[in-house]
This record gives C-alpha cells, sequence and structure tokens, in this order.
C-alpha cells in the first residue's frame, strides 16, 4: 500500500488579497510560513520515502519548509499544478466578478454548468493529477509520499478518487498546509482524511 500526505500550500501574499493565482505565483506569507513549520513538527514521524511538489513557486516553498530536516528525494511535477484560469490570473475576485461575473459564479457555485472556454477544465485538471498520483503510487509501492499540491487539483483529486458528481467540487474546505491522506493499493484508492488542519490549533 502507498499512502499519500496530500498537502496543500501554505497562505501567500495573494491568497491574502484575495487574488487567484492558477499558474501564476506569489510569495508565502509569514502566516503561511509558520503553518508550515508547525506541520513539519507534526509529520515528523511519518517515515516518508519521497516528496513530489508541484512545480510552483509557493508549493516548492512550503516543501522547502516541509522537508527542511529530512534528507529525502524531492521531485517536481508539473501536472500537481493549480488549474489554469487564463487572463482571472493575479487578478482580485473583485474585478473577477466585476466583468465576468456570471462565469465566475458557475465556477464557484456551480462547477457543473461551468465551461471552460479561457481557462483550464476541471476534467483536464483531474486527468492529469490523477494520472501522476497513480505513477506516484506505482513507483512507491508500500511506501510513505508528501505530495504539495493546490485546492483545486485537491479537490479535484477527492472528486475522482470519491466517484462524485463534478456539482460536489467544492464540497472540501481546504485550509492552507491542510493534510489530506490518501492510501493506493491494488488499483484501489481509499481517502483517510480530508483536510486535516489539527496542527494549527
Amino acid at each position: 500500500m502507498t499512502t499519500f500526505y496530500v498537502v496543500r500550500h501554505g497562505e501567500t501574499v495573494w491568497n491574502q488579497e484575495q487574488r487567484l493565482q492558477g499558474w501564476l505565483d506569489s510569495p508565502l506569507t509569514a502566516n503561511g510560513r509558520e503553518a508550515a513549520q508547525k506541520l513539519q513538527q507534526q509529520l515528523q514521524a511519518i517515515p516518508f520515502a519521497a516528496a513530489y511538489s508541484s512545480s510552483s513557486g509557493r508549493a516548492q516553498a512550503t516543501m522547502e519548509i516541509l522537508t527542511a530536516k529530512r534528507q529525502l528525494p524531492i521531485y517536481y511535477e508539473a501536472d500537481l499544478r493549480e488549474i489554469y484560469l487564463g487572463n482571472w490570473q493575479g487578478q482580485k475576485i473583485e474585478d473577477i466578478i466585476a466583468t465576468d461575473g456570471l462565469d465566475y459564479e458557475l465556477y464557484t457555485h456551480y462547477p457543473a454548468q461551468y465551461i471552460a472556454v479561457h481557462t483550464e477544465s476541471f476534467g483536464a485538471v483531474t486527468e492529469r493529477a490523477m494520472f501522476t498520483l497513480k505513477k506516484i503510487a506505482e513507483q512507491h509501492q508500500k511506501e510513505y509520499i508528501l505530495v504539495v499540491s493546490h485546492a483545486v487539483t485537491i479537490n479535484c483529486m477527492l472528486n475522482a478518487i470519491l466517484q462524485r458528481n463534478i456539482s460536489e467540487l467544492w464540497t472540501a474546505s481546504l485550509h492552507g498546509t491542510s493534510v489530506t491522506i490518501i492510501d493506493y493499493k491494488d488499483q484501489q484508492w481509499l481517502v483517510k482524511e480530508i483536510g486535516k488542519i489539527d496542527h494549527l490549533q
């Protein structure tokens, strides 16, 4: 069995400013770094064999903190990146609502009705994320693996594994540095925990 600890990156400046990031980036905030340090302490007893990070800077910065006291092979995977959001990237949510209000409402509240014209589709994110997760699982049988990714990408993984309708995409609230635990064995996935944040309490 492969056990994944899938972590959402720490809070960033653009998270704080209510700007969408997608494939763009902003630095971790002091709170984001502190939360990652607390998680690092909580996870120190888990015998990870390897670590896989989204290639985005905020994920890499989070991974650096989580693995600071370990000698681990770290791999960077573009397919663990966040959803591509086109010209919404870098914009404040209030400005997106002013110019693309209907599309943004569908994206955030009615994902099954959202048609991706200028952004990546939820289906495309799911396909690349699950392909990567399965590839990693097959390379690391009977091992613990640390993954750092992003809110939409992790939600797409969960939707696929739990076989939920796309309308349920936003069921899980994934806080910065939250931990989702997923097992893989004999071609079967099992979600054990979703969005754990007890290291912040």
